[in-house]
């Protein structure tokens, strides 16, 4: 169980009802697609389930978790009350980052008797720091990725289509150990490498071109993210160009990240090198995004960011540059921030390959 200290420091509630499965396998490391979790200063907390969760949610106990079941006929909603009875709770913080409206509109009718505040960001800026056993999954998870970027290379030839290729790297990941896909694979050749996210189609694969390839794998509930765009074959002199600029971007803001640059200042680094190669408007997104149970997390890298990378968050620097009807290029790594370095996750070659 997640030390909950800074959450309560952030937020002057008596407690905190996480609802949403991701914030609850985030805060006790246990999945399951219903419960409650009471969070409660001191680090009592107190998980409330049903029968097909309760005999596995015990294990929490050896974490300091009361677990409660809730009792044939009782609502779940009432159990949750009598704990917040038990606890002398009024003051009650909830996901407003994570509740549609119409749930949120049942918690309040439910809870009409509490004072009900947001700690959404609260809990999302305490979920941007990872502590060590998180980061060793990133880790794990990167390592994944990478080890199946170098095999998925013998593989690709002439005359195999795009969800072909999807369908091998996601195997591979699988067989190195990934517990799932971090999201959906984008597998992009030729002409679709100009759309960032394209989905993989039926397109065939031709000699000449571009292959964009941006993946990653779930380890622990944990994800990884990196892109590499290679060529079958020559590439045009204008795509080896555009490569070659989108690699001078990367590798400027890499190797001048360090422990408390802006994102705005991280995502400038990158753009500048793209703005004068003559390339501005062909940059079309920001330049990172950090990650971990979600494959997009704060702090982000951007135009907009308002943030500052610190010690023990993770960012993505990947710029590129597409353009339409004719091609695009994305090279992404990931960078884990430490006090005094900043450490590249992502050991896959970037140099122009060309197979």
């Amino acid at each position: 169980m997640k030390n909950t200290d800074k959450l309560f420091e952030l937020n002057k509630v008596d407690a905190i009802v996480v609802i949403s499965e991701k914030n609850r396998q985030y805060f006790t490391g246990f999945a399951s697609t219903f419960g409650y979790l009471v969070l409660l200063p001191d680090n009592k907390n107190v998980f409330i389930t049903d029968p097909r969760y309760y005999e596995m949610a015990q294990s929490l106990e050896s974490d300091g978790v009361i677990v409660e079941q809730i009792s044939s006929g009782v609502s779940a909603v009432d159990t949750l009350k009598d704990v917040f009875a038990q606890y002398a709770v009024h003051r009650v913080g909830y996901e407003d980052t994570e509740l549609t409206v119409a749930d949120f509109s049942s918690l309040k009718q439910d809870l009409e008797e509490f004072d009900l505040l947001p700690v959404g960001e609260q809990i999302n800026y305490v979920r941007s720091f990872k502590n060590e056993q998180e980061i060793e999954y990133i880790k794990k998870a990167q390592s994944i990725t990478d080890l199946a970027f170098a095999q998925v290379l013998s593989l690709i030839k002439a005359g195999m289509t795009e969800r072909e290729l999807a369908i091998e790297l996601e195997y591979l990941m699988a067989k190195n150990g990934a517990e799932g896909l971090a999201f959906d694979t984008i597998i992009a050749s030729g002409v679709n490498t100009s759309k960032p996210h394209a989905h993989p189609t039926d397109k065939v694969i031709e000699v000449g071109d571009a292959i964009t390839m941006d993946f990653g794998a779930r380890y622990h509930g944990y994800c990884s993210d990196m892109t590499r765009t290679i060529f079958l074959g020559e590439p045009s002199e204008e795509m080896r160009k555009i490569y070659n600029i989108v690699l001078l971007a990367q590798k400027m803001g890499i190797n001048n990240s360090y422990c408390g640059i802006g994102g705005k200042e991280l995502d400038s680094l990158c753009r500048e090198i793209i703005k004068s190669n003559g390339y501005e408007d062909y940059f079309t997104h920001g330049t990172g995004h950090s990650l971990g149970i979600d494959i997009h997390e704060r702090p982000t890298a951007n135009m907009r960011s308002n943030d500052v990378l610190h010690a023990k968050q993770f960012i993505t620097c990947e710029p590129g540059i597409y353009l339409p009807g004719v091609g695009g290029v994305r090279i992404e790594d990931l960078l884990l921030i430490e006090e005094d370095c900043v450490i590249d996750l992502t050991t896959s070659d970037k140099n122009i390959i060309i197979l």
